[in-house]
Parts: structure tokens; sequence; C-alpha cells
């Protein structure tokens, strides 16, 4: 009995590590957001989310290890909500790297860092009414 109890008390931390760290999430997009908005220097914004972009890679990777840690537990047993947070994580990781590619040609002209500055303010917006709803369905 106490095995159980044990396996149970393993598996509801693992839970709450989970939780616990993807609640952050949003965070690095409410940043770059904000700094897309307020920033009118393309360097300075720049900059900014450069800083941030650990941030992203970070918890996209505490989302994966945790999840599939989670899933272990479960014998990998997969219902939507878990197919919901597998997308979206995929998405985001996508998002970033498709928005580094972006950034690097951006450089060149005036024109397409103004592109690619929407294309972040969409991006990010995005990611976090993504966010914001897996944490949303996570507690229903």
């Amino acid at each position: 009995m106490q095995e159980i109890d044990m396996i149970a008390k393993a598996f509801n931390d693992s839970i709450f590590f989970h939780a616990f760290f993807m609640y952050f999430t949003p965070i690095p997009f409410l940043i770059n957001l904000y700094t897309l908005f307020t920033q009118k220097n393309y360097a300075r914004v720049n900059y900014k989310m450069w800083f941030v972009m650990p941030m992203v890679f970070f918890f996209v990777a505490v989302a994966f290890f945790s999840g599939i840690f989670v899933m272990a537990m479960q014998h990998f047993h997969i219902d939507m909500r878990i197919v919901a947070m597998i997308v979206v994580t995929i998405f985001i990781f996508i998002g970033e790297i498709v928005r580094i590619k972006r950034l690097k040609l951006a450089k060149t002209k005036e024109t397409l860092m103004q592109e690619y500055l929407k294309f972040c303010k969409f991006l990010y917006g995005i990611d976090l009414a993504l966010c914001v709803l897996i944490i949303v369905m996570g507690k229903l």
C-alpha cells in the first residue's frame, strides 16, 4: 500500500512541476509584446527580444521533457488536452525558429524590418493566446 501512495505522490509532484513552469510560459510573450509596442528603435527591440529568447526555449524544453515524463507515468495515454499541449508547444518552437530566420533577412532593409515587427506582434499575440487557452483548458 505504501508503494502505491509513493507512486501517486510522484505522479502528483510531476504534474505540479510541469504545471508550475507552464504557468510562467506567457511571461516572455508579454515582455516581447510590451517591447514591440513601446520601443521605436529597431536595434533596441531586437536586443530586448534576443535577451528574452532563451526564456522561450527554456519553457519549450521544460514543457517537452516534463510532459514526456508525465506521459510516461500515464503509460503514454494521450487525450485531446495533451494533443493540444503538444501542438501549442511545437507551434511556439517552430514560430521562434521562423522569427529568427526572418530577422536575418529583415536586418537588410527598413521595409523588411517593419514587416518583421508586424510578424512578431502577430506571432507573440497568437503564442500568448494559445498559452492562456492551454492554462485555462488545464484547469477544466
